[in-house]
């Protein structure tokens, strides 16, 4: 699903990635750990294409993202990213942050499908909805992912009643309603009070089951051992040692790896 090819991203003099190269399978869900500053946040924004890399390649469904010709934002569509900080939009309800996107979306394979209709081409019957039929599926789909998280009843609130659990619950339910293929998190649990930690633990892990493919940057341990199907660990900007989760905390070959490990366990 996802290819790696000797990826670099430097800033000014500073080298974050050295040539890391890494195969993402579909329904993998890959833990990647490290210290502070060890590239596995730019690893994740270059694969969503916030970061333009240095050099390297990123194939996604066989097409190279850092094709210029290529558009990025029908690629991103299918690989939805969770940020540490939310990055909810503020003056907007709950249900208005999870239907802008898709609605957006929806909106503008809508007037291409009636273009092309005119213009004699082929086209998708379906895409040539109205744009409250367009809200309508859109808002249903919404209250349908809140359900699942527990949140039905705080679609008309702002986010700023929310707390740092229910605004990332949101987060993720926002990713979803784009029907991702590949789900990005960058430390989703880092910004958050230690008891509201659990409640987000808990839709990832449910995000699991259900096979969603997942790249997960996180600090908890205890996590990455449950639910991992591979582990990274990246420090200076390369893998340093990769394996399942028991050959990683239980038997890890790397001196670095044994040393992260043996300060945060």
């Amino acid at each position: 699903m996802i290819e790696v090819c000797n990826l670099h991203k430097s800033f000014g003099d500073l080298q974050v990635l050295k040539g890391v190269d890494l195969t993402i399978k579909q329904g993998e869900i890959v833990v990647i750990l490290g210290p502070s500053g060890s590239g596995k946040s730019t690893l994740l924004r270059c694969l969503n294409c916030m970061e333009d890399p240095t050099a390297g390649n990123i194939y996604f469904h066989g097409v190279d993202l850092t094709d210029m010709k290529v558009d990025i934002n029908v690629h991103r569509q299918k690989m939805c990213m969770v940020f540490q900080h939310f990055n909810l939009f503020n003056n907007k309800t709950v249900l208005e942050n999870l239907t802008l996107a898709p609605i957006y979306v929806a909106k503008k394979k809508a007037r291409a499908a009636k273009w092309a209709k005119l213009l004699g081409r082929p086209y998708e019957v379906a895409d040539i909805r109205s744009n409250k039929e367009i809200s309508d599926e859109a808002e249903a789909r919404a209250m349908e992912l809140l359900g699942v998280v527990d949140l039905q009843d705080k679609a008309a609130e702002y986010p700023s009643k929310l707390s740092g659990g229910q605004k990332q619950r949101v987060a993720i339910v926002r990713a979803l309603a784009m029907n991702p293929d590949v789900m990005l998190f960058d430390e989703p649990t880092s910004a958050l009070d230690p008891e509201m930690v659990g409640e987000v633990l808990e839709v990832m892990r449910d995000l699991a089951k259900a096979g969603m493919t997942m790249v997960i940057v996180t600090h908890e341990m205890g996590f990455a051992r449950e639910v991992a199907s591979r582990v990274l660990f990246i420090d200076e900007g390369v893998i340093q040692e990769e394996g399942t989760p028991d050959e990683i905390f239980n038997h890890p070959q790397n001196p670095r790896t044994q040393s992260f490990l043996s300060k945060v366990l």
